[in-house]
């Protein structure tokens, strides 16, 4: 066997040989207090905030809110806005992601997936609770409903490397805890 043949058989032979990287090192288990400051870290440094329910109590008092879920948290009627007129859109989140500051979100009856993607403004109300430290521990809780995955505001830089928010989606993104 030449030289050739021989490169080329060990080739062979080495691309047989699986090459999956290894595991992610596991996170320390952190308290909820700790995943949220990791989270509002990661956030702010998107483009994103946390805020509290005395700002979902002004923003629900805006016009061209659509808000198809969240209102009866305050005891308010549910804001009704075209989901392509709203200016802000709440939606109730099912997972926070530390790691990335994602949220994810999964649709349904009752919780369309346009409510977080076409107004200005999305407020994601997350339940204290439904926080976790990295993706591989949150896709383990993935249902078989579509999923949106939201990491800070849209933003893109495709015309000459210029970064630019709120393009493709929401300029900017207000995560509150409840």
């Amino acid at each position: 066997m030449g030289d050739r043949e021989a490169i080329l058989t060990n080739l062979g032979k080495a691309g047989k040989k699986s090459r999956l990287p290894l595991p992610p090192a596991p996170m320390p288990a952190l308290t909820y207090d700790a995943l949220w400051e990791i989270f509002a870290t990661k956030l702010e440094a998107l483009g994103g905030r946390i805020g509290n329910l005395q700002d979902l109590e002004v923003i629900l008092s805006r016009p061209h809110v659509l808000d198809v879920e969240s209102a009866t948290r305050l005891g308010r009627k549910s804001g009704g806005a075209d989901v392509w007129a709203a200016e802000v859109g709440v939606t109730t989140v099912d997972l926070a992601i530390a790691e990335t500051a994602t949220l994810m979100l999964s649709t349904g009856p009752g919780r369309p997936r346009l409510a977080s993607l076409t107004p200005t403004l999305h407020v994601a109300l997350v339940p204290k609770e439904r926080i976790v430290a990295t993706m591989s521990e949150a896709f383990t809780q993935l249902t078989d409903r579509t999923t949106v995955l939201i990491t800070g505001p849209s933003r893109t830089a495709d015309i000459e490397g210029i970064l630019v928010r709120g393009v493709h989606g929401p300029g900017d993104v207000l995560v509150i805890p409840v």
